[in-house]
């Protein structure tokens, strides 16, 4: 590129560290040379505007003309200035016009001028917000990938003498450094000049994302090249800041109690977005009224230092971790800012509080999708109420109704959070008044993750705790003697116990306990304990019944959770009827409920259900080899015994990515134990072992873990008229999002459309939508609808009969 400087501005930097970015440059010149007037790069400060722009000009076949405004104020920036960078005598001129954003009005009214004035004129500006000019091309400048972050990274180290190896644990050191500064190429130059002093992993440890992050102290090492704006995290993002008018800064400032936000690449494409009510509930007050806050976000967002997240219908709002740091240190300076965290703890309680009828409810999987979505800022909540009792009140009101929910398991976030939630009992004690119905319900929640973590004395002492708190001090010493009476205690104590009884002791009486907790749950009005309750009676009559109370009941239960509408509460009832119909009943029938729960009843993203699922799958297998070996159909019998052998290594991988511990749950531990030494009896100890590894080897994700299920799953024989079996094979490989996708495309739905039913991105619907022709094997869109199951043919029906309509097109008007 020929580059003819303005004195006194500064010149583009090199391109020699150029990384990625080839769609960007791409489409930058797309735009060039299809004759854009104006294009501005727009991004946060640090993301590589400038650099893009070089890239995009380097070998143009025109004079190009740069215009570095950085260092200008207003009253230096002159259309005489910018004039005498472009007295070239030729037919095409390229202006670059960088770091616009401290001067917008006077680069606006410039701009606008010259481009009437100047027809063969092409301008490329570069600004953390638009001109504002009529026709302007605004292309957002993204952040880097996290593999050309990790590759600048490593460019960056070598300058400092301490190159980055090969060695994947230093690599993923470096990915996890690259994340927390938002993949900014700027901050990442930053980060690598920090190894001239420490190593990876302490640079790590001062990006806490928290009050005690250092990257606000961090200053670029060279003593020259480095823009007084670009010496640090700091300055970057000051220069930014101060641009603000004040209500925005203080909006700015509230924001930093949400969790940090970050797009990613998998089907929930945004972390910790929020939308219009969080805002408005968390940071509105007297002194930002709510018809303000709409404008203002905007405002921030375009001085790029609020990122947005745009759905088909919706939009969602996040800070980025470097950002939100330096807000929140601001925020702390504040006398409001305690006021603006109470009111995030409390609006978050209250998503969660409700979100608790994921167990009684048809919108279960919204329940829970909203729930995973708010993850870090639920945690953040928490955390921060633990310094003053009140407050923490609040944090375990959150922390109980979680648990509640299953989320923590279903996320293989279980032994965090119930250390989180401990604090939180414990931080309560000197609440005044105590807490103590709230603080029972809590603690015998953590006795039961306690059961699952293999802590059974933990478990027991938290419920001999819940026990002293509620009775009086005489029936305390043997309140575990009278299961069969009704001693008083509240509903969560009792469908505790009756957990400890069926898991720990394979104890009949867990039967009548758990009964007495659904009744008290639907006394107290508590329709989710009731559910909860239910789900348990029936695992309790299937696993330690005698027969008639077995089927009887779980027929019953099931019945009832079917009639609730909860995907959850259903999925459950038919494991509990499969073990029960394995046990007492008929085996294809069990065999089909088994398999329903993962191809029907699941929420997406629920390994703690999929882990029973496969508990549940074992003891199918063990009772096809037991007939199989009767019916001396040794085929079948050694099929089975392998497929057996196989989900046991499955099954223990799953519970361990959950935090699980089996081995102290006798409950379990013992039907393992039957069918790995069933397994070994039928195929030799070396044939198992191979088999039991091969399934320990699988991915204990959810979609992994189903499909690995499903692929070795039978269909049900007893369905007659069924589709062939390739059919339903092909598309129980969809994971559940998807087979929700494949409806609405078989419903004639488009993808912007499907995006804004979903709250999702329409670039995570073409992502869909490929893997399900892929999946399928379709040649095209339309196809879908010839792979769809029927039993879904009405699902199809209604979906066509909600299909938005298209506006009809308006005519374009000519010159």
């Amino acid at each position: 590129m020929s580059v003819v400087p303005v004195p006194g501005t500064v010149l583009p930097a090199t391109t020699s560290e150029f990384v990625g970015r080839r769609a960007d440059v791409e489409r930058v010149r797309s735009l060039l040379d299809g004759g854009a007037r104006l294009v501005t790069l727009i991004g946060p400060g640090g993301i590589g505007k400038t650099r893009l722009a070089a890239e995009v000009l380097r070998g143009a076949h025109v004079p190009v003309s740069w215009v570095g405004l950085a260092e200008l104020g207003p009253e230096s920036v002159t259309e005489d200035l910018i004039r005498s960078a472009i007295r070239v005598d030729t037919a095409r001129k390229v202006l670059v016009l960088d770091n616009c954003e401290h001067v917008l009005a006077a680069v606006g009214r410039i701009v606008a001028d010259l481009l009437r004035r100047t027809p063969d004129l092409t301008i490329l500006a570069t600004s953390r917000e638009p001109l504002g000019w009529v026709d302007e091309h605004i292309v957002p400048v993204p952040p880097l990938a996290a593999a050309h972050s990790v590759a600048l990274f490593r460019r960056r180290a070598e300058l400092t003498g301490r190159p980055i190896g090969d060695d994947p644990a230093l690599l993923h050191i470096v990915g996890q450094i690259c994340r927390h500064v938002d993949h900014n190429p700027l901050f990442i130059r930053l980060a690598a000049a920090r190894l001239r002093q420490r190593p990876p992993a302490m640079v790590l440890r001062e990006l806490t994302g928290d009050a005690d992050d250092k990257r606000l102290q961090w200053r670029h090492g060279a003593r020259a090249g480095a823009e007084p704006r670009h010496r640090g995290v700091y300055d970057v993002i000051a220069w930014s800041y101060q641009l603000c008018e004040p209500a925005e800064q203080l909006l700015l400032e509230r924001l930093s109690v949400f969790a940090a936000g970050c797009e990613t690449d998998d089907e929930r494409s945004l972390r910790n977005g929020i939308d219009l009510d969080a805002v408005l509930a968390v940071c509105a007050d007297a002194t930002l009224p709510a018809d303000t806050i709409e404008p203002l976000l905007e405002q921030l967002a375009e001085r790029s230092l609020l990122s947005e997240h745009h759905t088909a219908t919706a939009v969602r709002w996040y800070l980025v971790e470097s950002v939100r740091v330096f807000a929140y240190d601001r925020l702390r300076g504040r006398v409001d800012a305690a006021a603006t965290a109470a009111r995030h703890r409390r609006y978050f309680r209250d998503k969660v509080v409700a979100g608790q009828s994921i167990w009684n409810t048809p919108e279960a999987q919204d329940r829970h999708d909203r729930v995973h979505s708010s993850w870090d800022n639920i945690l953040l909540a928490i955390e921060t109420g633990l310094s003053a009792p009140d407050e923490a009140v609040v944090a375990l009101e959150t922390a109980a109704a979680l648990l509640s929910m299953w989320i923590p398991f279903a996320t293989h976030g279980g032994p965090a959070f119930a250390r989180l939630t401990a604090l939180a009992v414990e931080a309560t004690r000197a609440a005044d008044p105590r807490p103590d119905e709230l603080r029972v319900r809590a603690m015998a929640l953590l006795a039961w993750v306690a059961m699952w973590q293999g802590r059974i004395e933990d478990a027991a002492r938290l419920l001999d705790e819940c026990a002293a708190t509620c009775l009086p001090a005489a029936a305390v010493p043997t309140w575990r003697d009278h299961a069969e009476r009704d001693l008083g205690l509240p509903a969560p104590v009792e469908w505790i116990r009756g957990l400890e009884l069926m898991l720990v002791h394979a104890d009949a009486r867990a039967i009548a306990v758990l009964e007495r907790a659904r009744r008290k749950g639907a006394a107290a009005g508590d329709l989710v304990g009731e559910e909860l309750s239910g789900v348990f009676v029936a695992l309790a009559a299937a696993f330690v019944g005698e027969r008639q109370v077995a089927l009887d009941t779980t027929a019953r239960i099931l019945e009832h959770s079917t009639a609730s509408g909860s995907q959850l509460s259903r999925g459950w009832a038919r494991l509990a009827r499969a073990v029960a119909l394995v046990a007492h009943g008929d085996l294809t029938e069990a065999a089909a409920m088994s398999r329903s729960v993962l191809t029907e009843h699941l929420i997406d993203g629920d390994v703690w259900t999929v882990s029973w699922a496969i508990g549940a799958r074992i003891m199918v297998a063990a009772r096809t080899v037991l007939e199989a070996s009767v019916a001396g159909d040794e085929p079948v019998r050694t099929a089975a015994a392998t497929e057996m052998a196989r989900l046991v290594g499955a099954f223990r991988s799953c519970v361990r990515a959950t935090g699980t511990v089996i081995e102290t749950v006798p409950l379990i531990t013992t039907e393992l134990q039957r069918a790995a030494d069933l397994s070994v009896v039928v195929i030799g100890e070396r044939a198992y072992a191979a088999a039991r590894d091969e399934g320990a080897a699988v991915s204990p994700d959810f979609d992994t873990l189903r499909r690995y299920v499903l692929d070795r799953a039978p269909d049900d024989p007893s369905s007659e008229g069924a589709e062939p079996a390739s059919v339903p094979r092909r598309w129980d490989t969809l994971s559940r999002a998807e087979r929700e996708v494949a409806v609405l495309a078989a419903a004639g739905w488009s993808n912007s459309a499907i995006a804004g039913k979903r709250r999702s991105s329409v670039r995570t619907v073409d992502a869909q939508v490929a893997s399900i022709r892929q999946k399928l094997l379709t040649p095209s869109r339309k196809e879908i609808i010839q792979h769809i199951p029927g039993e879904l043919a009405d699902a199809v029906r209604r979906e066509a009969g909600r299909r938005p309509r298209r506006a009809p097109r308006r005519p374009v008007d000519r010159p």
